[in-house]
């Protein structure tokens, strides 16, 4: 890959026992605020999705009709993101990030809405059923829900109502069973549990399940987390799959007047079934550095913003009301640790070209002597793990025993986070476990590196666009205490995309995952062959596989949370994947300008997010 580049850590050097000062100046001077490197989450309260019910035809919610405030809209809101996200209209060539951009800048309708009491109310369809035998979801839609005709690309040409047409057209691009080439964020969720979705007639639409999904019809279907708009289908029959690139047209409250990559996006209000915008004109800038997003705000020059966790005080005392949006479970994939034979979905035989046992990190379950089957129980017997497994097990246990979590909250988050233990359930929750977590003791790394006969290496980090302080610190404690070296591995998603999908990419990734997810909801995301066709950064773990599979298909849910309970067993035992810290996220907006009294919620913590709903905003 020539377009990347790749520097050790030693020239970025951040040694532990300065974290604490140097990191807090480097922060308080507005450094990145550092997205993580996909999605994490939002605050949205743990109920059961409708589907979990098999409830027929829902009532309408009241709340979709909402009325616009006296008048209709009127007045400016500016907001100052981080980015802007990528404008790519088609749905299948919309990479992780422009999809929920689409609907997050309320310009595009999911199928259904997720309610801020964390129940699933109509939007786009107004009732909808799943089949008593859970083969399918019948989608009926809402007569009348008009296409925006000033969206930008879309000529000012009336592209008509929402249709079955349009919902099959949506659902069919971003799934990777059906579009092949999808590179949508939820081309993996999507391919692990639907087929194709049929037209029946003009306002009816049905979706094949081939792998129930106990979390749906929330996940998925609605703006709880990655999710898709609905787009239309005569906007891609004119302009083509790459003209469509370029053509913004959706059925949301504010339509997309320009959206311009690297600079802005400018919404104005429309009228709308489910809520029609106090705000008419909604401008989102591009300001990349915090400091500049600071003095923005504080100046009055943007009304709502986001910066990393120390400074969210610095934008309250300036009158800044902040918003919980969610707590971000930061993690550690532990790549190439490739290690399933089967896919899930097709039983074909895995191909796992990353895969590369001379690592010291990764097991190696395929060598003479020793038990694969070990690795779909919840705890092995450690007499029963050949070395080729056990050994790289202690060198990732090692890893991990070397990192100052305590530290790093300290120095990273002015103390305002805490240590994670689980990469998929929070310290918070009910299912949470102590012995999960992981202490800090350097000496019982350097035994344990030891014990596995391994000396220091070097190991890579694919860090994005640049690493940033959370690279450099676990870095430094990891070539501190075990003499460690770190390559980092730049380059833009786009670039490193093709190797998330075909399980050959082989370095680290420093992800995110959302606190506030309930536990009895499918644990393994991206880490196991459900995913294959859509983003695996986190390695092919067979017990994932295994326990994705059933908590997907398990309608109880406190049989889920068990197995949830399982997950979290087995991630201590085999560190696949280490927590580093669980980190709250905020949003924070002008008190004195604007109230935001929610009825939609996400979990999301992209930047597109900081802004949504912006329909539930309104001017004082």
């Amino acid at each position: 890959m020539s377009k990347l580049r790749i520097f050790r850590n030693r020239n970025l050097l951040i040694l532990v026992p300065i974290i604490s000062s140097l990191l807090l100046v480097v922060l308080a001077c507005g450094g990145d605020d550092g997205d993580t490197a996909s999605d994490s989450s939002a605050a949205a309260p743990a109920a059961k999705p409708t589907a979990t019910t098999a409830a027929a035809k829902p009532a309408k919610a009241a709340e979709s009709k909402a009325p616009a405030a006296t008048g209709g809209p009127s007045g400016t809101l500016t907001a100052a993101l981080k980015t802007v996200g990528t404008p790519i209209g088609t749905p299948g060539l919309c990479v992780p990030g422009c999809a929920n951009e689409k609907y997050f800048y309320s310009a595009f309708d999911t199928i259904l809405q997720w309610h801020v009491d964390g129940k699933v109310v109509p939007a786009v369809a107004e009732s909808w059923e799943l089949a008593s035998d859970l083969s399918s979801f019948t989608w009926h839609i809402r007569p009348g829900i008009p296409f925006h005709t000033g969206g930008a690309g879309g000529g000012g040409k009336d592209w008509g109502e929402v249709t079955a047409e349009d919902v099959a057209f949506s659902f069919d691009q971003v799934n990777s069973n059906t579009n092949p080439e999808s590179v949508h964020d939820v081309a993996g969720d999507m391919s692990c549990c639907y087929g194709p979705t049929t037209v029946i007639d003009t306002y009816t639409a049905e979706t094949e399940i081939i792998a129930y999904d106990s979390r749906a019809p929330g996940w998925l279907m609605t703006n709880l987390r990655d999710s898709f708009g609905i787009s239309s289908k005569k906007v891609y029959d004119e302009f083509g799959s790459d003209g469509m690139r370029e053509v913004f047209v959706g059925s949301g409250p504010y339509q997309i007047l320009e959206w311009t990559q690297g600079d802005r996006v400018v919404l104005e209000a429309v009228d709308h079934y489910r809520k029609t915008p106090d705000v008419k004109t909604v401008t989102l800038l591009e300001v990349p550095e915090e400091a500049s997003r600071i003095a923005m705000f504080k100046a009055g020059e943007a009304h709502i913003t986001h910066t990393s966790l120390p400074n969210v005080s610095v934008l309250e005392d300036a009158g800044g009301v902040k918003r919980l949006l969610e707590v971000s479970i930061r993690h550690i994939g532990m790549n190439p640790n490739f290690l399933e034979k089967i896919n899930p979905k097709t039983g074909e035989k895995l191909d796992n070209p990353g895969f590369d046992p001379s690592f010291p990190w990764v097991s190696d379950p395929f060598a003479d002597g020793c038990n694969w089957d070990v690795l779909l129980e919840v705890v092995p017997d450690e007499a029963d793990v050949c070395d080729e497994m056990n050994n790289p097990r202690k060198v990732r246990r090692a890893m991990s025993m070397a990192i100052d979590r305590d530290a790093l909250v300290e120095g990273l988050l002015n103390g305002l986070g805490k240590p994670g233990c689980n990469w998929a359930i929070s310290v918070d929750n009910a299912a949470h476990k102590d012995e999960w977590c992981m202490k800090h003791d350097p000496d019982g790394a350097r035994a344990l590196m030891e014990e596995a006969g391994q000396g220091p290496f070097t190991i890579g980090i694919w860090v994005g666009n640049e690493p940033q302080e959370i690279h450099q610190a676990v870095s430094s404690m990891w070539e501190q205490e075990l003499g460690i070296t770190t390559e980092y591995h730049t380059g833009p998603f786009s670039v490193w995309q093709p190797t998330f999908v075909d399980r050959s990419f082989q370095h680290l990734v420093f992800d995110g995952e959302q606190g506030g997810m309930p536990a009895h909801y499918a644990k393994g995301r991206e880490a196991q062959a459900w995913f294959a066709g859509g983003i695996m950064w986190s390695g092919g773990i067979p017990f994932y596989q295994r326990i994705y599979g059933n908590m997907l298909g398990e309608s109880d849910e406190g049989k889920r949370t068990a197995m949830a309970i399982e997950f979290g067993d087995h991630e201590e035992f085999w560190d696949w994947d280490p927590t580093l810290w669980e980190e709250p996220i905020y949003t924070v907006y002008t008190g004195s300008y604007m109230d935001w009294e929610l009825e939609s919620t996400s979990m999301h913590t992209q930047s597109s997010n900081f802004i949504y709903p912006l329909e539930d905003i309104t001017l004082k």
